[in-house]
């Protein structure tokens, strides 16, 4: 865990800023799904989290917790310490011990962090580029920040400046189109295969984005009838009772699949979930009724031995890719358009934040001056103008005078400046 600066803290590139932005937690590029499994849960998960972010000394901090990642957000004073606090949180929250976990999480500050929300927010951080609901992802785990009292004033801004990058990104580019695009698809073979679907039965095996979002354009079509599977009893049971769904386990796969005319395979496992086996001895079972399966998983959870069987029609992601008529080049244009839009935003950021840095500490410096003034000749109005500035000066002087003396290291010049002349005691 290196967190040495490499940058000034963000909202001010000369290094002034009170507060870093910083990120840390386990993601889809570096954590393994069984880390991730462990870390994902419900609401009330990420309200005892947040619970015991604040239990360590964090005021603003917020969980992001979804299949992609389970990260803490928080801009705070010291981010060596909040780092490992962090971290011993995730590992806590894992059922694991530190040295097991940290070397599965990523630690971004300061700028690298900042950029990072903003591509979060605009779904360029996801397994499948663009997933709609990300965004919203984002904006529960801000909802509940403030809720539990533990946003801020640099919290705030860094979430408010992501949220507006985000909706520029979708909807000056075309980086959202793909995963609808391939939703619209899996609508329109799920009719070619079996006609009207009122009749269908389907299975969601795990809660990737984009198997979520899929699901609900079938639901939307006319499948009513859902089955839900997960390694995870208690989030089988939490994403059937969203859809009003069967809950299954693994274990009994391939009962649920005997009754399922579409399998959507969102699970992303390291290995092969759904078997060629498996299927055939189901499509016995069907009397060989067809089945569609839909593979979303990157890496896939689908055999493709599977496609050498009747009855069994397998689309694989870059199936539905191409299906979807959205090629590489396009999407890598798309990604490019929604850089460019997050890096502008990203210095319109920081130049804000390093005028607002600026201009507040002018203010105070003036207020506290005028402040000691005034105190000086409320002492004696009748006091000629050389004894007022002696004496002016001499307060000014005493606290960075008594603060040198002390030889305590200076952090930064921000708060160098402000403890030398006790403007946060003042304001205080």
């Amino acid at each position: 865990m290196n967190l040495r600066r490499r940058s000034p803290p963000i909202g001010d590139p000369l290094g002034i800023a009170p507060r870093t932005f910083l990120v840390v937690g386990a993601e889809h590029k570096r954590a393994p799904l069984l880390l991730r499994e462990r870390l994902q849960g419900d609401e009330s998960d990420a309200l005892h989290l947040l619970s015991r972010c604040r239990e360590m000394g964090l005021d603003q901090a917020m969980v992001l917790a979804t299949c992609d990642r389970c990260e803490v957000w928080a801009a705070v004073t010291d981010d060596t310490r909040a780092a490992a606090d962090i971290t011993t949180l995730i590992a806590e929250a894992a059922g694991g011990s530190v040295a097991e976990i940290a070397p599965h999480l990523h630690y971004l500050s300061d700028a690298a962090a900042l950029r990072y929300a903003f591509a979060v927010a605009a779904s360029l951080e996801s397994q499948v580029i663009g997933e709609p609901q990300v965004l919203g992802q984002v904006k529960e785990a801000y909802r509940l920040a403030g809720r539990t009292g533990m946003s801020g004033t640099m919290l705030d801004a860094v979430l408010q400046a992501s949220l507006a990058a985000a909706k520029r990104v979708r909807s000056d580019t075309d980086i959202a189109a793909q995963s609808v695009s391939m939703a619209a698809c899996v609508v329109k073979l799920s009719r070619q295969v079996h006609g009207k679907l009122d009749k269908t039965g389907a299975l969601l095996l795990g809660d990737g984005d984009l198997g979520d979002l899929v699901a609900d354009h079938l639901t939307e079509a006319g499948v009513k009838r859902w089955s839900v599977a997960h390694p995870t009893p208690a989030r089988a049971r939490e994403l059937a009772a969203r859809r009003q769904a069967h809950a299954t386990t693994l274990e009994e796969l391939e009962t649920a699949l005997t009754d399922a005319d579409i399998l959507i395979a969102a699970l992303d496992s390291l290995s092969y979930v759904v078997t060629a086996p498996m299927i055939a001895a189901v499509l016995k079972k069907r009397r060989h009724r067809p089945m569609l399966l839909l593979d979303l998983a990157i890496p896939g959870d689908i055999d493709p031995a599977v496609d050498a069987i009747d009855d069994a029609f397998r689309y694989g992601f870059d199936d539905l890719e191409r299906l979807a008529m959205t090629g590489r080049k396009e999407r890598a244009q798309a990604m490019q358009a929604a850089y460019a839009i997050v890096d502008e935003d990203l210095a319109k950021f920081l130049r804000l934040q390093e005028e607002r840095g600026a201009s507040d500490m002018v203010a105070d410096l003036r207020s506290h001056f005028e402040a000691e003034r005034l105190a000086i000749l409320a002492e004696n109005p009748q006091m000629d103008a050389a004894e007022v500035s002696r004496r002016l000066v001499n307060r000014l002087l005493h606290r960075p005078i008594t603060a040198l003396k002390e030889g305590q290291p200076e952090k930064s010049l921000d708060e160098a400046v402000r403890r030398l002349f006790g403007l946060n005691e003042k304001q205080e």
